[in-house]
């Protein structure tokens, strides 16, 4: 089979310096790949130099940046499954060159450089001289380095897929390369002939829109359009501009400019060869058949109706109209007198319009008014003949006539303030609350801040604890919402609580009691156990008979509420027939009840105290820093063996502040 070769020439001179610019020019990026034919071989005579990007590659071992240094792109399609060979020969057998090969189909062109499922094969071996997929290669992939091979094995294609081919020239020099396709069985040729599929008359600057079946070649039209002719018609073509030329090198659209516009009737495309003596040619030269026609057609010109807004939303002070086809920017007055509005809500007017064009074009106008609708009602936007003169205009010329109104509803804004009342009682309160509904309100939302959430306008809510709480209402009408909150104080709250200067009385010990109880307290009443009661709100302070044994007393207080509300809290004292700390002098560990334990007595005025007991060989037996933990006579879990233990003892006292340091011996005897 016979090979051509194309020169793909410089596209512009750069500096050698990589890290000076992107790759930016067409060619070096996967948006503005080369197309590619498998019967030509392309010789590219330069490479522009640039930074590149990283692109992962996952199976190749870590700490090694992989990078489109200097690169080129191609992209071709797979017509007929099979092998994928291909060679890339440079200019200077000393360079350097990588490739990756990227199946795009489906997924935008810029996942390369993220998405590793695109990745088909690769070789990036450091040996310079020929590289590419050949019946040479051993496997898809080969990573940095001079060990590896600088060919791959040729991968499998699949039909209707899409692919990109990178390649990265890797020395830091300008010299080009050579890329033939061969020594493979996948067919990247396509087969379908050039032909037109339609085309359609723009009244705006008298465009016709080709669409064609596949790509063809940007370079192979010329400027002036000279490849199509318009039947039916002695309107001539005067320019053509390929779809996406002007940052890549194919296309499959053609704009077409006539020197005169086309009134309606049925017209014909026609593609011819032009000044430069063919039509229009595909990747692989192949032109479309000179003849090759296409029908459209031109209809009366109709005007753009005005029968369509976006509904209003809550407080509206704009209003977005939306057409059905585009008018031009300049028929619309920037004060908006093309728009009435009337209506039985909040009086406004218009006062300005804006468009969102494109190009000379809008298909959707913003129509600002004097206030925000805040009262809601029946309104009727009517077309006008503006401060221009007009009212719309089409991209045809045609006036959209006057009597187009379009109606709408806007919603009363809406509160969600409350009223409510409260009912106090002793064990629980009951609050009350209620929304008016006013201004169409249809939905409800009550929260409370222990978790619980209610919908209806009216709620009874019960408390059983008291004191400040949290109230939230969310309200709307289906278009406008709005919240409130508010803070609700229970302030019955009943609490009868009181503390004692000491729990413990050691003989001639005096107990202060204070009053720590909560609520609208109208009385007292305290019962100590012992003596008098007394209805003071802070009793005197007192002292207890101490006997020959602990005796306990129970002290309560009664508290009443200006709701004669009741509420009673008791604690216990104790008193002691001695607070002298005293080790005892032998125990019998023998559960009968009696002296069964060995410890400090009468601790009750100490702190930070250690009780230690040590065996006849000096041997730490027990320790405690309680003095109410007791030593049980067992060591390691048994028993003892009788005779004397030595014992240490230290502690601060309480009542005095100093620190007491003791020790003796006890007898163990059973």
């Amino acid at each position: 089979m016979r090979i051509l070769f194309i020169l793909i020439l410089p596209l512009l001179l750069v500096v050698s310096e990589v890290s000076a610019q992107a790759c930016m020019q067409r060619g070096q990026t996967p948006q503005s790949a080369f197309p590619i034919c498998g019967t030509k071989a392309l010789k590219q005579a330069s490479v522009p130099l640039c930074a590149g990007t990283v692109i992962p590659l996952p199976y190749c071992p870590a700490g090694v940046t992989y990078r489109d240094v200097n690169p080129f792109w191609y992209k071709f399609t797979c017509y007929g499954a099979g092998t994928l060979g291909f060679t890339i020969t440079p200019n200077d057998l000393r360079d350097d060159y990588d490739w990756q090969l990227f199946d795009v189909t489906g997924k935008p062109v810029s996942d390369v450089y993220t998405n590793t499922a695109t990745q088909v094969a690769g070789n990036w071996s450091a040996i310079p001289g020929a590289t590419g997929a050949s019946t040479a290669g051993t496997r898809l992939m080969a990573c940095e380095g001079l060990s590896e091979p600088n060919w791959s094995s040729m991968p499998t294609l699949i039909v209707g897929h899409q692919y990109l081919l990178m390649v990265s020239h890797f020395t830091q020099t300008q010299s080009g390369y050579e890329l033939s396709f061969g020594g493979g069985t996948a067919n990247i040729t396509d087969p379908l002939p050039g032909a037109f599929l339609e085309a359609d008359f723009r009244c705006r600057n008298n465009q016709v829109s080709i669409k064609l079946n596949k790509r063809f070649q940007c370079s192979t039209m010329t400027a002036e359009g000279s490849e199509f002719e318009i039947t039916g018609s002695n309107a001539v073509v005067t320019s053509a501009t390929g779809v996406g030329c002007g940052s890549g090198f194919d296309m499959d659209s053609v704009v077409l400019l006539l020197d005169r516009p086309l009134p309606a009737g049925n017209y014909t495309v026609r593609v011819r060869n032009g000044t430069d003596g063919n039509t229009i040619l595909d990747a692989c030269d192949n032109p479309m058949a000179v003849g090759k026609e296409v029908a459209f057609t031109v209809p009366v010109a109709q005007p753009v109706p005005f029968d369509k807004i976006r509904p209003a939303g809550c407080e509206p002070s704009t209003l977005k109209v939306l057409l059905s086809g585009p008018v031009l920017c300049n028929s619309v007055a920037p004060d908006g007198s093309d728009f009435r509005i009337r209506g039985n809500g909040s009086p406004v007017n218009i006062i300005k319009a804006n468009t969102f064009c494109t190009g000379t074009m809008t298909d959707s106008i913003e129509l600002m008014l004097s206030a925000p609708i805040y009262i809601g009602g029946n309104f009727n936007i009517d077309l006008v003949r503006g401060s221009d003169g007009n009212t719309l205009i089409s991209e045809c010329g045609v006036e959209t006539p006057l009597g187009y109104t379009v109606a709408f509803t806007a919603k009363d804004t809406v509160s969600a303030r409350f009223t409510y009342h409260l009912a106090l009682n002793c064990a629980s309160d009951s609050l009350y609350l209620q929304h008016d509904g006013a201004h169409g309100v249809n939905s409800w939302k009550w929260s409370f801040d222990d978790g619980s959430t209610y919908n209806t306008r009216t709620v009874d809510k019960v408390y059983t604890d008291f004191g400040r709480k949290k109230v939230k209402l969310q309200v709307s009408n289906g278009v406008c919402t709005d919240e409130h909150t508010e803070d609700v104080l229970l302030d019955n709250e009943l609490k009868a609580e009181f503390s004692m200067s000491a729990s413990v009385l050691c003989p001639l010990d005096m107990v202060a009691f204070t009053n720590q109880s909560v609520g609208r307290i109208v009385s007292y009443n305290w019962d100590f156990g012992y003596g008098p009661s007394t209805r003071l709100m802070t009793p005197p302070s007192l002292r207890y008979p101490v006997g020959s044994r602990e005796q306990t007393y129970n002290v309560r207080l009664i508290v009443e509420s200006d709701m004669q509300c009741f509420d009673t809290i008791v604690h216990t004292i104790k008193t002691v027939p001695s607070c002298r700390v005293a080790v005892p002098t032998a125990f019998s560990p023998n559960n009968d009840g009696i002296n069964d334990y060995l410890y400090p007595l009468n601790g009750y005025k100490t702190a930070d105290l250690t009780f230690r007991v040590y065996g006849r060989n000096g041997q730490l037996v027990f320790e405690s820093h309680n003095w109410m933990q007791k030593w049980d006579g067992k060591i390691n879990g048994s028993p003892a063996p009788i005779g004397a233990y030595a014992w240490m003892l230290e502690y601060t006292d309480t009542e005095l502040g100093t620190r007491v340091f003791q020790k003796g011996v006890t007898t163990l005897i059973r």
